[in-house]
């Protein structure tokens, strides 16, 4: 068997009551749409193994989305499963990251406000159902997978100093006081070819922040750029986008909250993801002059293969360890309650339908604060909260290495430069949410990232455990081997 694959999309832009992140002072509604949400999935089948991606205009997607008693993921692969009959560990759940969107990373309690749990109902059946439909819609198809370079979008958000400061890169020192800054200007695509028309899979690394906690619902630059490919693409049928390690990656003027900025970003991503797409028409698929064109792909450097049909996937959960300074529960729940006094009790610091005063917000954000440290002093316990999964979805020579966590990028190198496989992509934001997962040094170094809040529960010694299971799965998989899903703890 050929390569049979089928894509979908579904709408699942949000009502305007479903809140986005949430605290002062990123704590209003939304006030319209800028540009819809998608869903959009990806089906694939070979002979010997079969695998479905579904990719969203989303933050994340805690496990916990549907209440403490059901996990959001294991339920949305239960319910694909069920009807495809594809292995609930070769079904993917990723999301772009974007931050313009309704907050669904558990950072917030989303489930207290009016109408949110039948909202995130609603949501889950819209992925279930794009991830069947995609399914259904299987074709014969050539696959193709190359990789580009885009200088310009991207760079580090933690750029370190020789002064083992971090610095960002507005306040950026001199060149010779920097000691690094890492990013990945690698935009790696596939590309699908049948009938129907093209199919592109696209990765870059960046977090999507150019609009973040804006008025407007927006996909942010991830969504610019595939609705410029599938526009200005001929005969393009679906662009899909998949979230690199970028958890210390921002675009390069950081946030500006303009949408020409969003479109410019777009725009210089699609010009790529254009140009790969012409050349793999171009070299591939065209027997009269084969010779040529594999001299030319041998001599030229140029990093692309036609995917020869073959599908594997190894995948394993495990409960990371927690971190070793958390606050005391009770003593961190007495201070949220004090500091709830000074605003008699009052919820408008978590979300307000009307603007704050300064003095309000200054209250607010203490309240807040104070919240955050109790509520990451009880989940950081739960090992539940911990539970991480790596997943590997080999496609021919390539492979998608998914994991539930923001990875910092030089963790991400790491794995790509490691793997066993020609072609090797980190889908971040994958199947899960386990906020930062970072190098030791940046826990030395300080900063956002490792300060203690909900968006950072699992410990120290996490980054080498992750990198472990990630260069092991690859291993596997690229051995053909298949593990079903386990359950590992790691002390």
């Amino acid at each position: 068997m050929a390569w049979q694959v089928g894509v979908s999309c579904a709408d699942i832009t949000p009502p305007l009551h479903i809140p986005e992140l949430g605290f002062v002072p990123r704590q209003h509604r939304f006030q319209g749409i800028h540009d819809p949400f998608f869903a959009k999935a990806l089906a694939a089948e070979t002979n010997d193994g079969a695998a479905i991606i579904v990719t969203a205009d989303a933050i994340g997607f805690h496990r916990n989305l549907l209440g403490d008693d059901k996990d959001f993921i294991a339920e949305f692969r239960k319910r694909v499963s069920q009807v495809t009959g594809v292995a609930s560990d070769a079904i993917m759940l990723s999301a772009s990251h974007a931050h313009s969107t309704p907050e669904t990373i558990g950072l917030t309690p989303l489930r207290e406000v009016e109408g949110a749990a039948e909202w995130v109902e609603i949501l889950l059946d819209k992925l279930v159902a794009c991830a069947i439909s995609a399914w259904k819609d299987r074709k014969p198809a050539k696959a193709y997978v190359s990789v580009g370079e885009v200088v310009g979008v991207s760079w580090s958000r933690r750029i370190v100093g020789k002064d083992g400061k971090v610095y960002r890169l507005p306040d950026r020192p001199p060149d010779e006081q920097v000691d690094r800054e890492d990013y990945d200007p690698q935009l790696g695509i596939f590309l699908f070819r049948h009938n129907d028309g093209d199919i592109v899979l696209v990765n870059f690394t960046c977090h999507p922040t150019v609009v973040q906690v804006n008025d407007f619902v927006s996909a942010d630059y991830p969504g610019a750029l595939m609705r410029f490919v599938e526009s200005h693409l001929p005969n393009c049928k679906m662009c899909l986008f998949t979230q690199g390690a970028c958890g210390d990656v921002n675009p390069v003027y950081q946030t500006t909250s303009d949408f020409d900025d969003v479109a410019l970003y777009g725009m210089a991503l699609a010009g790529e993801v254009i140009k790969q797409v012409a050349l793999l028409r171009l070299h591939y698929g065209h027997l009269e002059r084969e010779k040529v064109a594999e001299t030319f792909r041998r001599i030229s450097g140029w990093h692309s293969a036609e995917l020869t049909p073959h599908i594997t996937v190894a995948q394993l959960e495990f409960v990371l360890p927690q971190r070793t300074d958390l606050p005391d529960p009770s003593e961190a729940e007495a201070k949220y309650r004090e500091a709830l006094a000074k605003v008699n009790g009052q919820m408008w610091w978590m979300r307000s339908e009307r603007p704050l005063s300064e003095e309000e917000k200054r209250i607010g954000a203490e309240v807040r604060n104070a919240w955050e440290r109790w509520r990451t002093a009880v989940r950081g316990r739960n090992e539940w909260e911990r539970k991480t999964e790596v997943q590997v979805i080999g496609l021919g020579e390539a492979a998608l290495v998914g994991i539930s966590g923001e990875l910092f990028v030089s963790l991400g190198l790491s794995i790509k430069r490691s793997s066993p496989f020609p072609f090797t992509f980190i889908v971040g934001y994958a199947n899960g949410y386990n906020g930062y997962l970072m190098p030791e040094e940046a826990w030395k170094q300080g900063g956002y990232e490792v300060s203690i809040g909900q968006w950072a529960m699992c410990g120290q010694g996490s980054d080498e455990i992750v990198l472990s299971m990630a260069k092991r799965l690859l291993e596997v998989a690229a051995r053909q081997e298949s593990p079903r899903t386990h359950m590992v703890r790691m002390d």
